[in-house]
């Protein structure tokens, strides 16, 4: 779960590429993979400018996001942090999913 706190104005080397760079402040890590880099803290989260412009997600600054997808796809991609891809799934979060989610992690620690 993260907070987007702002977004890159200027054309830099993302826009360039045809991605949005946004600021997201990552509150709370549910579930990641065991050489997974992703912590709490600041990190740059990169959006596809086709996405943008179809609002598909529609991303708000000063809102919180359940974030569901693979870290890989970034690094993949060739940018830093974080990249909403094709499969990754942003939904705005809502206060009410916090006990489902860490009852679902809870669950998750007893399946191997």
């Amino acid at each position: 779960m993260g907070r987007v706190v702002g977004r890159e104005t200027a054309a830099g080397a993302g826009a360039a590429g045809g991605w949005v760079r946004f600021a997201l402040a990552v509150q709370a890590v549910y579930k990641r993979a065991p050489r997974s880099r992703l912590r709490r803290g600041t990190l740059p989260l990169h959006v596809r400018v086709r996405d943008l412009s179809c609002k598909c997600p529609k991303i708000k600054i000063n809102k919180s996001y359940l974030i569901l997808g693979v870290e890989k796809e970034g690094a993949s991609a060739g940018v830093s942090g974080l990249a909403v891809g094709e499969r990754t799934l942003l939904l705005e979060w809502r206060d009410e999913w916090h006990r489902r989610v860490r009852r679902l992690q809870r669950r998750a620690v007893n399946c191997h």
